[in-house]
């Protein structure tokens, strides 16, 4: 029995250092610091003070702290539960083929100047091919204009696809919309004004796919939904996993 303990803490241990790491690396090479990998940076200290540190025994002292400690305990395995769920809701979220030619809904993300940042350069590829797979189709270009930006998401997108050879009576601009539920409402009006195919492929990361598709599903779309996903550099993954965990449950109020 000690034997299984000591190996349950020795994976626990490195699990979380691992964990850590995936957490921090975003901050250092994007200098990405957010609510996804701060939660993720305390679930992952957590882990590690069960494994490697003699706080839990200092807990168990007194009958009020092991009271505390237990909530906590309880608290994050709840917690880690619904993270798994959420994360395998993801996971088949991405998994949803598009209809053939259906209408490419390109969800924005932070502009730099007039230059795309990492993650939207990656949906502008992403809506790319899926656009040189099926000629028949168009795209919506759906992102506004922050305050930190010099021009809007769909300006952004348009002209990269544009000079990338993307032909431009493929692609309908809508820069007005400033998060993912204006995205698909203010979509779907270009969509019946122009006769597009009701059908949609959204075009967004893989992490933002079930949060999206709940989104386009509350705002209406009766189309058949499928998702097209960038390739996210593996840095952004777990950081904004976490963020979608959290961001999910606004849905309830929103």
């Amino acid at each position: 029995m000690k034997i299984l303990k000591m190996t349950g803490r020795i994976l626990g241990a490195v699990a979380a250092a691992v964990g850590l790491v995936a957490f921090i690396a975003p901050v250092f090479k994007y200098g990405l610091l957010n609510i996804g990998n701060l939660t993720g940076m305390a679930l992952c200290g957590w882990m590690l003070v069960l494994c490697v540190t003699p706080l839990p025994r200092l807990f168990k002292r007194y009958a009020v702290t092991r009271w505390l400690f237990r909530v906590i305990n309880v608290c994050y395995a709840i917690f880690l539960l619904y993270g798994a769920v959420v994360t395998g809701a993801i996971l088949l979220a991405c998994s949803d083929t598009p209809a053939p030619n259906a209408t490419a809904v390109v969800l924005g993300a932070q502009v730099k100047g007039t230059n795309p940042s990492v993650i939207l350069y990656g949906r502008i590829q992403a809506a790319e091919r899926y656009l040189q797979e099926n000629p028949e189709a168009k795209a919506v270009l759906t992102g506004g204009k922050g305050s930190d930006e010099q021009i809007s998401e769909a300006d952004c997108m348009y002209n990269v696809m544009v000079a990338e050879g993307i032909d431009p009576q493929r692609l309908i601009k809508e820069d007005k919309a400033t998060d993912t539920k204006e995205n698909f409402a203010f979509s779907m009006q270009l969509i019946g004004q122009n006769g597009l195919n009701p059908d949609i492929a959204v075009v967004t990361d893989g992490f933002h796919q079930f949060r999206a598709k709940l989104i386009a599903q509350k705002q209406g779309v009766t189309g058949k939904l499928g998702a097209v996903c960038a390739d996210t550099d593996w840095v952004f993954v777990p950081t904004y996993t976490v963020r979608e965990w959290l961001a999910l449950p606004t849905l309830l109020w929103k």
